[in-house]
């Protein structure tokens, strides 16, 4: 079925769910509920979704987090031409890999979904890395002062910073690095009091004193920053081959290793982007720079507020596949994925989740889709089509 076929105003929706349509409104519903079976049901499952009682609870609740994630739909890409070739592609894969043969193989002592424990959220331990090499365990909670040449990093709760190093008449050069685990977050405030909050799986290289003409470090993974402004000291942050020179602005950069680019989405202020192959671009605010390993550099618009869920804890989700999601929510909540197939990987969906949340929630609502099932053992995802 197509997925913009089943689509309905989520105000709409919620309203008729709350019982407080009005003639009009309640004649586009009837026209949404004959248009197909499959929509009729869906209606029935959000009565129950929602628990809805009283008009007094509809004007306290806010609907639209929870009717996004009730919609997600999946399609497939266009790819028939490709399904004989991916078939034998996933039977080499098969073959070649004991361990995914295992996981086949032994697919019946997965638990559905429905069955299994309520996947959460694994904080790892944040490490900081010291210019002697010497490794720190950081823990989420708690105050202490940690030494690194004449001065003292200060660390309380999630976060680092180096304000201390600021202003000593001694310069010094040495880097220190952070790395950030799956399941975690950590935010760092630099010795220019720039502020940069890490995602999970992510990781920063910086100097413990800023000295000399520019503000440089070094990033992979996902990371936002707030960069102190000072126009005589530009600061930059290189990932890869990706160079973003700023005065004093806020942007967020998405760098993991293994996907497709690096994407630099501006909040405000000005960036000028070098993308290492001669190419550069400048973008405003609401605008977005992907680069890659290639010369490709291309400027886009995009919801400054959906690429920043992640700094809010939540995760959204819209006409994404299935396989950018899945990497995604790895990487916060720790497991591995296998797919019955490479087909699945394309399918795509939309819905959002607290990051706090247990990831069962998500997962159950792209299964009301009947595209597609998943099935737990231990921390291995496996993502078989729907029967």
């Amino acid at each position: 079925m197509d997925k913009k076929k089943i689509h309905i105003d989520w105000q709409l929706f919620r309203k008729a769910v709350a019982g407080q349509l009005h003639s009009e409104e309640k004649i586009k519903l009837d026209a949404w509920l004959q248009a197909d079976a499959k929509n009729q049901k869906y209606f029935q499952k959000a009565q129950a979704y929602f628990q809805i009682k009283t008009s007094d609870e509809f004007s306290k609740i806010d609907y639209r987090p929870a009717f996004d994630q009730f919609i997600a739909q999946t399609t497939k890409k266009d790819r028939s031409y490709l399904r004989m070739f991916q078939v034998a592609a996933s039977i080499i894969l098969l073959l070649a890999s004991g361990w995914l043969a295992y996981v086949v193989i032994t697919a019946e002592d997965y638990q559905r979904l429905s069955d299994a424990k309520p996947i959460h959220v694994k904080e790892g331990q944040v490490e900081l890395v010291l210019s002697t090499g010497k490794r720190v365990l950081l823990d989420k909670k708690g105050e202490s002062n940690i030494k690194e040449r004449e001065g003292e990093i200060q660390k309380k709760d999630g976060l680092v910073n180096y304000l201390a190093f600021e202003g000593k008449k001694q310069k010094y050069t040495q880097y220190n690095t952070i790395n950030v685990p799956r399941g975690s977050d950590f935010k760092l405030v630099l010795s220019d009091s720039t502020v940069v909050w890490l995602n999970a799986e992510s990781s920063i290289t910086y100097p413990i004193q800023f000295a000399g003409n520019i503000r440089k470090v070094n990033i992979t993974g996902e990371a936002y920053f707030d960069v102190t402004p000072d126009k005589s000291t530009p600061f930059v942050v290189e990932s890869g081959n990706t160079q973003i020179e700023v005065l004093g602005t806020e942007f967020n950069i998405n760098a993991y290793k293994g996907d497709a680019g690096i994407f630099t989405t501006l909040i405000e202020g000005s960036v000028a982007i070098d993308n290492g192959f001669g190419k550069q671009a400048v973008i405003k605010p609401n605008e977005q720079a992907i680069t890659n390993s290639s010369a490709h550099l291309e400027v886009r618009k995009v919801d400054v507020n959906r690429v920043l869920d992640w700094r809010n804890g939540m995760f959204d989700f819209e006409d994404e596949t299935l396989e950018d999601i899945l990497e995604e929510l790895a990487r916060w909540y720790d497991f591995k994925i296998f797919y019955e197939s490479e087909e699945l990987k394309s399918y795509e969906f939309t819905g959002g989740i607290d990051r706090y949340k247990d990831m069962n929630q998500l997962l159950q609502l792209f299964e009301m889709t009947k595209s597609v099932n998943f099935y737990l053992k231990e921390d291995v995802l496996l993502v078989k089509k729907a029967n």
